[in-house]
């Protein structure tokens, strides 16, 4: 190695007169930034004074703002590299763990402003009862006052259909929900988000008002006209929204969708008409006065049904039961988990790149600590320099992480605006939550700082003086320990090529720690990444499957169980738009789990009832037989701890006489099905004995005729009379694009968060190497080396930290990914079987982003390896 100074000696002797020739430099004696102890030097280090301490002394706190200020300056552009790390961390944090109380203040916010029912009475599927008998019902409760409000409606479904010239067609499943406008005040109110409100002028008239999340789902005008089933034109005078329909119901349990369903709110009396049935209702929702015990109301109202409407089929619910409110609030803690979750990696990774740049700065200063206290300066004091350092660093880290988290709330605030429209959200700024990541963000440099510093000021004075300000390389050196002799695999090439490994092998605390820091980015860019192509492959595996055969089917539903020779499902079989058609049974069922066994959490399920050996269209199995009991989704057999040949009980509707009644059934499962919705069932019909079901159906599966296509079958179909929805058979996959989105959403906005956090890391932790590097360059430079082989070198020592990085973070990050996916997302998503998936593109780009990015971060630096001062950065060293 070259030596700096005038005689060549090796840096200070302790004792030496202060600001000799040596070139241990005091702060503001000429040299650029490596200072000794506060309190020497020719000048004085606060006040140009000669030394003394009373202004300028090592006790100043202006000083060692000042000198730690200068630290700053130094190493600016890291500085705020590792701040910008620090609030890419802390914001994204803050951003990710924000959605939760959002969603929580919107919620409550909503649901309370629309007047939401407490209890509602709904009539089994087909019945009705004159209008004012439901009224009747409450009116004889014990206590009539505990109601504040009751509303009676009519309600069915049908298909809605929204086609404009030049624009995509809409045909989809719908339901049409006749509301007493004259109601004071309205339960289950009606939002508008666009055009106008119903008002009672519209009583009997054909208008009324388009679900707000259907309409802009499929990208509709605020007024408009749209078809029903029975070929029927209505107007709609606005868009908006009830409580029951924040989230509209896809076809499976579980299940949403946005563009698949419609829902049309109207009068009481237009509802009539629509139907077919004067003076009807079959629907009443109620509230509660303040204070009531709803519990004991409901038990009340159960017992005034069963009284006043003997032989009518009833379900009374209360607001818990709300399908939507289930979704919405059940989902929250969920999610948050695995947002802390992913939020935490990131936090790693800012902390890993904090723990790098603080600690390498204090190695970088140990010759200056041990001169420090060779002079008698007390260490607490001497610690103090690097830890104002931290503290600077994470002051503007919170700076940097309040703008970013900002920006990051606002994205996702708009986002989750756009995926689950309501009439309030609020997106506001969470003081706490930003207070939590301020602290984090300011103690993580601090932490960073602490042990490193401790071990600088234990080492010897002497030692530290004649220690390299490279602590790895000498670290044996600096403890008195004899240098040992290293034995390894002898390495190809000559002295330079074999440089960059050699550099890595003498420093290998400071390489893992680099190294680290690059993986812990890696990792959280696998997890956010790797989710995402997981999403993508579930919906990819349901669209084969729904696809496998006669993908143009489509499944037409009737508003209730019918035999299979009544007029309705005739017209349908025999409609010039049909070439061929299977019977099915879709029941509401509920899986218990095994006879005897531990009890399980129920799974509410859609169970088919098919002939498996039809020629349109039957479901994949992946292990057992499709004949001989139940078919279950592999995340349902795993839920109830049952595999095939085992046995389940299922609670179903069974015929007696001219009414069904609910019985549990042991059935064996025969085989696991291939789509990944655990709510779905399959069952052969010549399996179905025990339904008591033989002849009748309620969803047929038709093939269009030649000549037509999907969307001529489907308004052909719905306008038969009876025919509750045709949609086409591949809907499921709408509905669980549907419910990812909300994840794909927030991913995609983490993921720019996160490759922005891993290439801030990748240059810090290279910027760093290269500023060490400095002397070893200087040398290399001085020796006659082209800076371009210079920079080479640099390149091939930061290729291979980023490889190894690299590798550490894509190992962490799948065995994280499936941590994520296949425990927090299953509770997130009960009803979706989800397997962890890494796909090739994902792999490539992350070693693109760990090796190339790392590689050339040393390239930044070309310029000033060039213009290098080969003289005075060797003298500034040693």
């Amino acid at each position: 190695m070259v030596n700096g100074g005038g005689g060549g000696r090796r840096g200070a002797v302790l004792g030496e007169t202060p600001g000799g020739d040596a070139h241990a430099a005091t702060p503001g004696n000429g040299n650029s930034g490596r200072g000794a102890a506060p309190g020497s030097g020719r000048r004085g280090a606060a006040s140009g004074d000669d030394g003394g301490p009373v202004r300028g002394g090592a006790g100043s706190a202006g000083l060692w703002l000042r000198w730690s200020w200068r630290d700053l300056r130094a190493r600016l552009l890291l500085v705020v590299a590792l701040a910008a790390v620090i609030g890419e961390g802390t914001g994204l944090y803050a951003g990710l763990t924000s959605t939760s109380r959002w969603r929580y203040e919107s919620y409550d916010a909503s649901f309370a402003g629309l007047n939401v029912h407490d209890l509602r009475i709904s009539l089994d599927a087909g019945a009705t009862v004159p209008r004012g008998r439901l009224r009747d019902v409450v009116a004889a409760l014990p206590d009539p006052a505990a109601v504040d409000a009751s509303a009676e409606r009519l309600m069915f479904l049908t298909e809605i259909e929204a086609s404009r010239p030049g624009h995509k067609d809409v045909l989809v499943r719908g339901e049409v929900v006749g509301v007493d406008l004259t109601a004071r005040p309205l339960v289950d109110g009606i939002s508008v988000a666009a055009g106008r409100a119903l008002t009672t002028a519209d009583r009997g008239r054909p208008v009324g008002v388009l679900d707000h999340g259907f309409a802009q789902a499929n990208d509709l005008p605020a007024t408009g006209t749209v078809r029903i089933s029975g070929d029927r034109e209505i107007g709609y005078v606005g868009e908006g929204q009830s409580p029951e329909y924040f989230v509209l119901p896809g076809e499976q349990p579980g299940l949403i969708t946005q563009a698949g369903f419609g829902v049309l709110y109207t009068s009481l009396e237009t509802a009539q008409n629509l139907a077919g049935k004067p003076g009807a209702v079959n629907d009443l929702v109620l509230t509660a006065r303040p204070g009531t015990d709803v519990a004991a109301l409901q038990r009340q109202l159960t017992a005034a049904v069963t009284e006043r409407l003997p032989g009518v089929s009833t379900t009374i619910t209360n607001r818990d039961d709300i399908a939507s409110r289930q979704i919405m609030y059940d989902s929250i803690e969920s999610n948050q988990a695995l947002w802390n979750a992913l939020a935490l990696l990131v936090l790693v990774g800012a902390m890993f790149a904090a723990f790098n740049l603080v600690g390498r700065v204090v190695d970088a200063q140990r010759r200056e600590i041990g001169i420090g206290m060779a002079l008698g300066v007390p260490s607490r004091m001497l610690a103090l320099r690097p830890l104002l350092l931290g503290l600077q660093i994470g002051i503007l880290g919170v700076l940097a992480g309040l703008a970013t988290g900002m920006i990051i709330t606002a994205a996702m605030g708009a986002m989750l605006r756009d995926v689950w429209p309501l009439p309030d959200w609020r997106t506001g700024f969470q003081v706490g939550v930003f207070a939590r990541a301020a602290a984090v963000g300011l103690l993580l440099p601090l932490v960073a700082a602490v042990h490193p510093v401790w071990r600088a000021v234990r080492v010897e004075p002497v030692r530290a003086i004649h220690a390299s300000a490279i602590s790895g390389s000498t670290r044996d050196r600096a403890r008195g320990r004899p240098r040992r002799r290293r034995h390894g695999f002898p390495l190809p090439g000559g002295s330079l090529a074999r440089m960059p490994a050699r550099n890595l092998a003498r420093a290998p605390r400071r390489m893992l720690l680099t190294a680290l820091g690059i993986a812990a980015a890696i990792t959280a860019q696998v997890v956010f990444t790797g989710q995402l192509d997981t999403f993508t492959r579930t919906t990819d595996a349901a669209e084969t499957e729904l696809t496998s055969t006669s993908p143009d089917r489509l499944r037409v539903t009737l508003p209730s169980v019918q035999p299979v020779t009544s007029p309705t499902v005739t017209a349908v079989t025999g409609s010039p738009a049909v070439r061929g058609s299977d019977a099915t049974l879709a029941l509401p069922t509920r899986l218990l789990g095994p006879p005897g066994s531990a009890p399980h959490e129920p799974i509410d399920t859609l169970t088919y009832i098919l002939d498996v050996d039809n020629h349109i269209w039957s479901p994949s199995i992946t292990e057992g037989s499709p004949t001989g009991g139940l078919l279950l989704a592999a995340k349902a057999a795993h839920d109830l701890g049952v595999g095939v040949g085992g046995t389940v009980l299922l609670r179903h509707p069974r015929r007696a006489g001219d009414g069904y009644q609910t019985v549990d059934t042991p059935l064996r499962v025969a085989g696991i099905h291939s789509f990944p919705v655990r709510s779905v069932a399959f069952l052969d019909a010549a399996d179905a004995g025990s339904f008591g079901l033989a002849g009748l159906t309620n969803v047929l599966t038709v093939l269009p005729a030649p000549g037509y296509d999907q969307l001529d079958a489907m308004r052909t179909l719905a306008a038969v009379p009876g025919v509750g929805s045709v949609v086409p058979a591949t809907g499921s996959i709408e509905e669980i694009r549907a419910l990812l989105r909300t994840f794909v959403g927030i991913l995609r906005i983490a993921e720019i968060a996160v490759l922005l956090l891993a290439l801030l890391i990748a240059y810090n932790a290279m910027s760093i190497a290269m500023d060490e590097r400095r002397r070893e360059q200087a040398t290399m430079l001085a020796f006659g080396l082209a800076p371009r082989r210079v920079l080479a070198l640099a390149v091939a020592e930061s290729a291979l930290i980023g490889l190894l990085g690299t590798v550490i973070g894509l190992v962490a990050g799948y065995w994280t990914l499936r941590w994520t996916v296949e425990v927090l997302l299953a509770d997130t998503l009960p009803d979706l079987g989800i397997r962890a998936v890494l796909s090739v593109p994902t792999l490539l780009t992350t070693l693109l982003l760990g090796v190339f990015a790392v590689a050339v971060a040393p390239l930044l630096s070309a310029r000033r390896v060039r213009r290098m001062d080969v003289p005075s950065t060797l003298r500034v060293i040693e």
